[in-house]
């Protein structure tokens, strides 16, 4: 098996709080092979971007976390492990139940409905990724979602059927270690251009949040720096950092 195969090791947890708190914790502790995933069947205290909560009923849904080492990438373009992360989460949903799209900069969509969640959690020394550990939550087979968790989907409700958390969590780490070896191989720009066909919205007006207000923007790709690029009304470009802008759906 090659060495960096994401999912080349798999520590299985009947619980945890976070799969990510783990991670980093078994990193301060040892060095750790590259791919290793740590999954647990219930996570307590799922994390998401910004502080947010992401829950999962016990058994039903993947909840892990990827521990990689990313070193070939410079600081200012972490960003396209994310990219990468995206695609090769996209790959194994349209496998299994049709296209999908990516709600910059995090979320994976089935229509107008969140299916999965990115948060990554990045380690820099001497100006290069130390290390990433990659927390993903999919939702397989998850029918009931509390009221407060805003458009959520499984993908047992898209699909009709039960899926295998096993097998899935086999198919998802190859789809993820193919575009994470392409990004490994230079192919950066590569990445770049699927992961702009797969945005959400993508050259569609639609309206937006950020400090000043709601506003209307057409979404044309990110930049170098993974910043959501966006054409306003009178034709100008312009970029938002993470935090800066959200979706109104």
């Amino acid at each position: 098996m090659q060495k960096d195969f994401v999912g080349c090791y798999i520590k299985l947890f009947s619980e945890l709080d976070s799969t990510n708190d783990y991670c980093r914790e078994l990193l301060r502790k040892e060095d750790v092979r590259e791919g290793t995933v740590i999954r647990a069947i219930n996570q307590r205290k799922g994390r998401g971007l910004s502080g947010n909560v992401w829950e999962s009923a016990k058994g039903k849904n993947l909840t892990f976390s990827i521990i990689l080492h990313p070193w070939f990438l410079e600081p200012s373009a972490q960003f396209s492990l994310s990219m990468a992360v995206s695609l090769g989460i996209s790959d194994f949903l349209k496998k299994q139940a049709g296209e999908v799209s990516v709600k910059w900069p995090n979320d994976i969509l089935a229509g107008e409905k969140k299916i999965a969640g990115i948060l990554i959690e990045n380690s820099i020394m001497d100006n290069r990724l130390e290390y990433s550990v990659v927390g993903i939550g999919i939702n397989i087979n998850q029918t009931y979602f509390p009221k407060h968790i805003p458009n959520p989907v499984s993908l047992r409700q898209l699909s009709g059927s039960v899926h295998s958390t096993d097998r899935c969590m086999n198919i998802v780490c190859r789809e993820i270690d193919k575009w994470y070896s392409r990004l490994k191989k230079g192919g950066g720009e590569v990445v770049r251009a699927a992961y702009t066909e797969k945005l959400f919205r993508l050259n569609t007006e639609s309206s937006f949040r950020n400090a000043g207000g709601e506003f209307t923007g057409i979404v044309r790709g990110v930049d170098n720096f993974g910043r959501l690029t966006l054409e306003m009304v009178n034709g100008e470009m312009k970029h938002y950092n993470l935090k800066e802008v959200e979706f109104v759906i």
